[in-house]
This record gives structure tokens, C-alpha cells and sequence, in this order.
């Protein structure tokens, strides 16, 4: 199935098993996500190799917990009911604490609301006592260990990177993963911190928008990252629900402006964690996500943990295919990143060109992916193929919608050759054929001896014509 939307897929007990790995990378998975707050190294370690045992077309993706307050993986879940008190401590002394940053309860004041488990349990603070927090239960029915917590409204003070965090970053950076997710960025600061530690990898980080501080300074969180997730399960307990769909839209629309890749996330065919077919809103929000103009669509607990990890890559698949046959080409207004000016052109030269002659292919050959990624916002119905410079930044494009990558990694300095061998390898492997009509973006070098100083090649190719005048040499 040719879906331009692309899949993420967070990998976990459901999905460890190989045969059932290859046939979620069969059905459309193009990225493996891994959940840095039930993974150890040796987790990581184990997914890596497995995924690059079966496929060089799969990215990789760590999701650090940063800023996340999560409760100690404590074994028995807490049974309660409304009216119930709970003690929430602040360490190992204490049955149930925030493992993440135990002292929480110097920020917070008496009253604030704390949800548990993306709103499965509200509590209300009582009393802050001796490093406690007491809380009254007003609904919910289990405290489970290890979930997710959220202080809607409350500014806290917690780092954006943890030791366990910088850990896991060193490994995934050491062994050439593609992406880190930082959970819970709240402005540019966070995602300069947590790039200290990426050091001079190819690795990029992905900023997970998840409560109001990180929408109130999305602008220069945008600008600092490589792509945006839209992380909705901790949004949506962060800020009123009712804002969500809104948000999501907005957030959407300027990562599209941007030129980089946005992923909606989090409850998107929740249901399949134990049924074989989602409900009609959950096909109904996949749908929507598509024809906003994400980049990707996220499954969680889908694949990790639930019983039909396959076939909710498969259900995925067939309902994005299905809705992208209603995007519009359109051009879209860029955001004035002076870096990206030319590559804006570009991309807008590529819309004009495509509407009126019709080419049904283009060619992208670039090394830092921002042509591709400007064009392919576009939703211009042509295959995108890109070409650059190496495996990670392949597997990095395979992010964004619409495009497909391969390693071309030879640096041109003469158009001719460049068009000649360019044409020439796609036709070896069958990326174009004989008859088709191609639109070639890419650049070349004006100087072997200087810091290269490159040139724009844009050129609209009739195969028929290149293949007749080749035959003639």
C-alpha cells in the first residue's frame, strides 16, 4: 500500500517477537519508537539490533522523560474510591512517591488537582505536610506504579533531562538511532539542554508539546527542533480537552509552514489495545490527523503492549491511504527562518511546475532533506524520491510524509553529470522507468578546491527524450 502518512510504532513486549516485527514493517511502520520509561539500555540494545536485522528503512526513536513526573514502579496496584485519602511521599521511604522528582510537593500548593494516569485518577491536594502530600481521591479506581503524573496549571521546577535520560542518549547516539523524543518541552532552553548531550551525532531531537508552557513558546521551540510530536495524552490533562482539537490543528499547520515534521500521538486506535476493530472516532481522529496535514500518525499501547500490534499498523495504513486522496495541493505561507528562504523557492517553484506540466515523479537530491521536506508539504499527488548523503539521514526523511529515500552520497560539480548520473541510477533501480516525466531538484558544487559554494539544479525531464538522446551518444 503506497501511504504517504507515516507510522510510528513504539516497540514493546507485544512487538519484541521478529515475525511479528516484520510483518508491522510489512503492513507500514516506518519508524520504531521506544518508551525511555520502561526501557534499560539493554532494552534498547535488544530493539536496535533486531530492527536493523530486519530492514535499513526503519528509523529509531528513544523517548526521554525529561520534565515527566512518574510515580516508583510500586507491584500492587492501590485500590481506592472517591473520599480516600492518599499519602504521596518524596523517597524510597515511602510506599508511593514521584520517582522523578520527589520533591515536587515543594511546588505545589494546597488544592492543585493531580492526575494519574492521563486522568484515570484525580486527586485533590489536602495537606502538604513533611515532605507528604495528602490527597483526597474524586474519582478513579486503581493507583497503578510507574504512571505518568500531571499538575495542570502548576509551573515545576524539574530538570528537562535526568541522569537516566543522558544515559540512554549516550547509547542511542554511540549506535546511530535516528531521533530523540524530549518529553514535555517548555521552551528553547530545554531542547538546547538536551542537544549538550547529542553532541556531534546525526541523531535529532523531536519536541513533545505537552502542556501549556510548551504552547505558550511553540515558536522557538519549533525553530530549535528537527520535528514536533503533538503528545495529546499528557496535553490532554495538562489543559481543558476541550482545547485539544484546536491546538492539534494549529500546531499541525505551523510545522507545515516550517517545512518539518509533525506527529500526532497518543489514544489514536486505543481500543485496538484489546479489540480487533477501533471505533468509528477513533477511524474518525486517525482521518482527521491525515487531512490536517501531519506527518505522521503514533501508536502507543497499540503496539507495545496490546493484543493486535499487526493489525493496528494495518488498520493505520488503510485509513490514511484511504483520506489522502482528499488532500489539496495548496501552497502554504512560510515561516521566516532565513536558512530556509531558498529552499521555501524551491518547493513553490516545484508546486507551479507540477500543476502545469504534469510531471508524475520527482527527484530530490539534497543532504540536509529541507528541499524534500518543504516540497512534501505541499501534498502535490507525485511520488517524492530523495536522494542524500547517507543511511541516517535517509531513515531521518522517512519521517516525513510523502517521500521515500535512498543513499546517493557522490558530491557533483558539473550539472550535466549530475542530471546524467542521477537519471541513470534511478533507472538502474527502477525508481523511474522509461515513460515517465520527471521534475529533478537538487544542487551541485561551483568548486572542487573551495568550501563548496552549490548551485540549484531544476530541470523538468521527459525519459522518452533523455532515453532517445542517450541511445544517440
Amino acid at each position: 500500500m503506497d501511504k504517504r502518512t507515516k507510522i510510528v510504532a513504539t516497540i514493546g513486549p507485544s512487538s519484541w517477537d521478529p515475525q511479528v516485527l516484520r510483518r508491522m514493517i510489512n503492513a507500514g511502520m516506518n519508524v520504531a519508537r521506544v518508551n525511555g520509561a520502561f526501557a534499560d539500555v539493554n532494552e534498547l540494545e535488544r530493539v536496535g539490533k533486531l530492527i536493523r536485522s530486519l530492514t535499513s528503512d526503519i528509523a529509531l526513536m528513544l523517548d526521554i522523560k525529561g520534565h515527566e513526573v512518574r510515580l516508583n514502579k510500586f507491584q500492587d496496584p492501590l485500590n481506592i474510591k472517591k473520599g480516600d485519602e492518599v499519602i504521596i511521599g518524596s523517597g524510597p521511604h515511602d510506599p508511593i512517591y514521584p520517582i522523578t522528582y520527589p520533591e515536587v510537593y515543594k511546588e505545589i500548593n494546597i488544592g492543585q488537582i493531580i492526575y494519574v494516569d492521563k486522568g484515570e485518577v484525580t486527586l485533590k491536594v489536602a495537606k502538604i505536610s513533611n515532605g507528604k502530600i495528602y490527597c483526597e481521591v474524586l474519582n478513579g479506581l486503581q493507583i497503578k506504579g510507574g504512571k505518568g503524573m500531571n499538575f495542570p496549571g502548576a509551573k515545576l521546577g524539574n530538570p528537562a533531562i535526568t541522569d537516566r535520560d543522558v544515559d540512554q542518549i549516550r547509547f542511542v547516539t554511540a549506535h546511530g538511532w535516528e531521533f530523540v523524543a524530549a518529553s514535555f518541552i517548555r521552551n528553547k532552553e530545554d531542547i538546547i539542554t538536551v542537544k549538550k548531550y547529542l553532541k556531534n551525532s546525526e541523531t535529532e531531537i523531536i519536541a513533545k508539546i505537552e502542556d501549556q508552557q510548551g504552547i505558550d513558546n511553540f515558536d522557538e521551540i519549533l525553530e530549535e527542533s528537527y520535528g514536533i510530536m503533538i503528545a495529546r495524552g499528557d496535553m490532554g490533562s495538562e489543559i481543558p480537552l476541550e482545547r485539544l482539537p484546536f491546538i492539534q490543528k494549529e500546531i499541525t499547520y505551523r510545522c507545515n509552514q516550517a517545512g518539518k515534521p509533525v506527529i500526532t500521538a497518543t489514544n489514536m486506535l486505543e481500543s485496538m489495545t484489546e479489540k480487533i476493530f477501533p471505533t468509528r472516532a477513533e477511524v474518525t481522529d486517525v482521518a482527521n490527523a491525515v487531512l490536517d496535514g501531519t506527518d505522521a500518525i503514533m501508536t502507543s499501547g497499540e503496539t507495545s503492549s496490546g493484543k493486535y500490534p499487526v493489525e493496528s499498523i494495518e488498520t493505520m495504513s488503510r485509513i490514511a491511504h484511504e483520506n489522502e486522496q482528499y488532500l489539496v495541493p495548496q501552497i502554504i505561507d512560510q515561516i521566516a527562518y532565513k536558512h530556509d528562504i531558498v529552499s521555501n523557492a524551491i518547493a513553490n517553484a516545484a508546486f507551479e511546475v507540477t500543476q502545469s506540466l504534469s510531471p508524475n515523479k520527482i527527484i530530490v537530491v539534497t543532504q540536509t532533506g529541507n528541499s524534500a521536506r518543504f516540497i512534501a508539504r505541499l501534498n502535490l499527488p507525485v511520488p517524492i524520491h530523495v536522494y542524500t548523503i547517507n543511511e541516517t539521514r535517509k531513515r531521518q526523511l522517512l519521517l516525513t510524509k510523502g517521500l521515500t529515500a535512498s543513499v546517493f552520497p557522490k558530491l557533483f560539480y558539473d550539472r550535466d553529470e549530475a542530471v546524467h548520473e542521477i537519471l541513470k541510477v534511478s533507472l538502474e533501480n527502477r525508481i523511474v522507468n522509461s515513460r515517465d516525466k520527471i521534475l529533478l531538484v537538487g544542487r551541485i558544487a561551483q568548486s572542487e578546491k573551495k568550501k563548496p559554494f552549490f548551485a540549484h539544479i531544476f530541470e523538468y525531464i521527459d525519459m522518452v527524450d533523455y532515453i532517445e538522446i542517450i541511445r544517440r551518444i
